[in-house]
Order: structure tokens, then sequence, then C-alpha cells
């Protein structure tokens, strides 16, 4: 299921465009996590996952004669994504850094002979910036609906960055009715790579957008339409604005959300190692009737590993030996969707 939609958004000449999007259908399918209108879904950054293939796009260390990259190190890191995948066992399952749509099917082609029944993948949406190295991928037990990317065309910079699009898709009740159960949003914003100053423009600039994609559902009665939203942000949950009155919430922009870091119970440190500390770089927001029931990063399986202040920071791979998972560990979201 593919659209193209242009659709002008009058911020900072903010344009919204279709770049690509594939949805396995076909099925008829009922999750148990959506009968009872609670629903898990992970996040999670899994570090520069590029496949067998050269392009000229990867970054350096996975290309080139003197590169430890091979088709069995891309075959290795399959096989330990799917194991994640499998063990987290999520509704929907979200990730960051993935190269093409090539590998989402690569992943689903594995997942079948390990997947059975409810806890199969059936749905999926893949979105890249043309000529970009890395995009966002989803897989979903949902049903999903056409999905929608947007993307900033800021014109009053000297130049603009390569910036991951917003990704933008409705996720339906199962059984097949069609009903839009709430929308979902994946981000991955600017990174720090530039210095803090161009990072902090750029992601000013992806929020307004996000915020301005997430007015658009609401019905100007004072009903906020529920949406999930979820993606490396680049931005520690510090970074952003409270909400006054709301201990658990922030401004993305101007529209309120709610964070998982900041719940009561929600006892992890963070998501990102860097530096011996930790960062919550990645993020899942709410918003209208959703509801959170448990929020965490999920350190301990083997995409861990023990640091020596005794703590299980992300297992980060390294091209040179083939070892380890990614720099982030997954962040997962227990929601009820109904409430």
């Amino acid at each position: 299921m593919e659209r193209c939609i242009r659709q002008g958004i009058k911020i900072s000449l903010l344009l919204s465009v279709c770049l690509y999007g594939t949805c396995l259908t076909g099925c008829r399918f009922v999750n148990e996590a959506g009968d009872n209108g609670q629903i898990k879904i992970v996040s999670w950054n899994v570090q520069t996952f590029f496949d067998a293939e050269t392009s000229g796009l990867e970054y350096s260390q996975f290309r080139g004669s003197k590169t430890s990259w091979s088709r069995e190190r891309y075959e290795d890191r399959l096989d330990r994504l799917c194991s994640v995948i499998r063990q987290l066992d999520a509704d929907i399952f979200v990730m960051e850094e993935i190269e093409n749509r090539s590998v989402m099917y690569d992943i689903i082609n594995r997942l079948s002979g390990l997947l059975y029944g409810d806890h199969m993948y059936r749905y999926m949406v893949f979105a890249a910036e043309p000529d970009s190295a890395i995009g966002c991928g989803v897989l979903s037990r949902l049903p999903l609906g056409t999905m929608s990317v947007h993307q900033i065309d800021n014109r009053t910079t000297s130049k603009q960055p390569m910036l991951r699009p917003l990704m933008e898709v409705p996720v339906q009740e199962p059984g097949g009715s069609g009903s839009v159960l709430f929308t979902l949003y994946v981000c991955h914003w600017k990174s720090r790579v530039d210095g803090d100053t161009i990072a902090e423009f750029w992601q000013a600039e992806q929020a307004t957008l996000l915020s301005q994609r997430l007015k658009q559902g609401n019905t100007g009665t004072g009903t906020v339409a529920p949406a999930i939203i979820c993606g490396d942000f680049n931005r520690d949950i510090s970074g952003f604005t409270p909400v006054p009155g709301k201990p658990d919430s922030v401004y993305i922009h101007d529209t309120p959300v709610q964070s998982g870091w900041l719940l009561e119970d929600t006892v992890s440190p963070g998501s990102y190692w860097y530096q011996d500390g930790w960062e919550r770089l990645d993020h899942i927001f709410a918003t209208g009737n959703i509801r959170y029931d448990r929020f965490t990063a999920e350190a301990t399986g083997e995409w861990a590993v023990l640091h020596e202040s005794g703590q299980q920071i992300p297992y980060r791979y390294a091209v040179w030996n083939g070892y380890g998972y990614s720099d982030h560990l997954p962040v997962s979201a227990v929601l009820d969707v109904g409430a």
C-alpha cells in the first residue's frame, strides 16, 4: 500500500511528501493485545544496520577493501536482531537506522521461521530520504493503514542537512473493521554530530513539524486524537519543556505529550550510555486517551553487557570483530489504547 501526498504546512516552509512505504497485507489477524485494549510497543535504534550489498551510501567502516563487514557478518546480525525481536515480543516493533526496505524483508523472512500464529508480524512499513544511508522501519501485528511521510524544507538557512523523515501510520483495530485505534509517529531527529547549536536548530524544526501533524488529528472540540510517538530523538527528556501541573508530560513544540521516562514507577536510568553516563534519548510519547501501564529500557538480555560500574549498558556493535548488538537499549511500553 503506497501513496504519495503533497501537503504544504505553513511553518518555515515545511513540506509533507511521501517517500517509500510498504505494507505486508492479505491476512485477517486478531491480536490478543488489541482485543483487551492493551498493546506492547518497542522502539530501538539498532545502530547502522546495513545489508551485505554495497550501494556507496554506507558509512565508511562498512565499505571498501579494508572493511571487516561481510555477508556472513550481516547474516549474524540478522540472527541476533531477530532473536531480540522474538524475545521482546512486542505488538509493534519500531527500528531506527535500518539501511533500506530489503533489510526489512530479510528481517521478516528470518522471523517467519521463528514466530507462529498470533506472534507473527503481518504488516511492515519503511521510510528513508532518497540517497540517505539509513531510515526507519516498523513491524506490526496490528493492521496498518496507508503511511504518509513528512519532511522539512527550510530554505531560510544556507544548507539543510540530510534529515530523517517523520513517519505517520494509522494503526487499525484487529478484525478487519478498518477503524483507527491511534496514529503511530516514528522519529529520528538530528544528531549532535555537527555540534549542539546545529542540532538544536534542526530538532526545533522537527518538533514543530511533529506538533503540527499531531494537531491535524484533533477535532477542534478539545478532544485530543490518540497517538503514540516513538524513536530516537537525540534529545534527553530533560531537554523538553515540562507541562505545568503534569509531572509526567512535556511539550513537543507547543503540543503536550505524556512521557514514559517521567512515570512514577519508571526506574530505568537511560537508553544510551555516553562518557560513563546515561542519556534518555529514545522515547515513547502518548497523547489522547492512551495511558501507560509500564515503560522501561530493556537491559536484561544479551544485547546488554555488565559495565564496571555494575550497570547493564548497551552492547555496542563493532564492525571490526562482528560482536555486539547496538549502542542503544530498546525502550518498551505497555499502553492502554482503549482507556
